[in-house]
């Protein structure tokens, strides 16, 4: 079982919804890899969050013994009265509901985005250390000409990464290859700056990443991502943040 597995896979694990030996397969993939440990970890610390009973809206003993008195009260009337005085006790009680659905979304927007974008931090750093332990995986296209390496991702991605050599600023093309983040095939190029290996991520934004500079260290690796013309950029490398931002500049130019 590899990563993209465990992740399809880890809301069916957390439902009990797994088979016995797939379940065994997908504990023993998390087990030995920290980033999706890291992920079932968050989406437990999730759920457990979303079960608080201060999500949920409790209505006023005042107004709960009213509504009884009330039902009481119409249990003898006429379907008359009924008809009146009902819809009342159901606007009430929409109100309440209502109440509790927007106390639950508004707690669901600072609960989940947080954790979504320290997943795919994490992620992106996993995708960066994966590629330096296997050296042949560096790269699938080796070539410091981006006429070369931009071609290469026709057919393979459903866009056209930006690709530009930088030689001549000290950050030469080593080549390019395909990954996989946030869910699908994502671009990535590879840099290099003395011997330091630089990778940029590229993938189409979906709106979840602020088009401002941000920056992250994980893992002791610097990260700087940024959104501009419908992408998503990430760049993460050992590289200190200076020369990192150095290249971040010359590439949103």
């Amino acid at each position: 079982m590899n990563c993209h597995d465990a992740q399809t896979m880890m809301h069916g694990y957390l439902d009990g919804e797994l088979d016995p030996s797939v379940s065994l397969q997908y504990q023993q993939h998390v087990g030995a890899c920290p980033a999706c440990s890291k992920a079932l970890a968050e989406q437990q610390a999730i759920q457990t969050t979303m079960k608080a009973d201060s999500l949920y809206f409790k209505a006023p003993e005042q107004f709960r013994n009213r509504l009884r008195a009330s039902l009481r009260k119409q249990s003898g009337a006429p379907s008359s009265r009924l008809a009146v005085r009902f819809p009342r006790i159901w606007v009430a009680a929409a109100a309440g509901i209502a109440a509790c659905i927007g106390v639950g979304f508004l707690m669901a927007r600072f609960v989940f985005a947080p954790a979504v974008h320290e997943r795919l931090t994490q992620e992106v750093a996993s995708a960066h250390i994966r590629s330096l332990q296997v050296p042949k995986r560096i790269v699938d296209v080796p070539s410091s000409d981006s006429h070369v390496v931009k071609p290469w991702f026709n057919g393979r991605l459903d866009f056209a990464p930006p690709t530009r050599d930088l030689q001549k600023q000290g950050f030469p093309l080593v080549g390019g290859r395909l990954d996989y983040l946030n869910g699908r095939p994502v671009a990535a190029l590879v840099y290099g700056r003395r011997e330091h290996i630089i990778n940029l991520f590229v993938w189409p934004e979906d709106g979840s990443e602020s088009g401002a500079i941000q920056q992250e260290t994980r893992q002791g690796y610097n990260l700087i991502h940024w959104s501009k013309a419908g992408m998503n950029f990430w760049i993460v490398s050992d590289l200190n943040p200076a020369e990192l931002n150095e290249l971040t500049q010359l590439l949103r130019e």
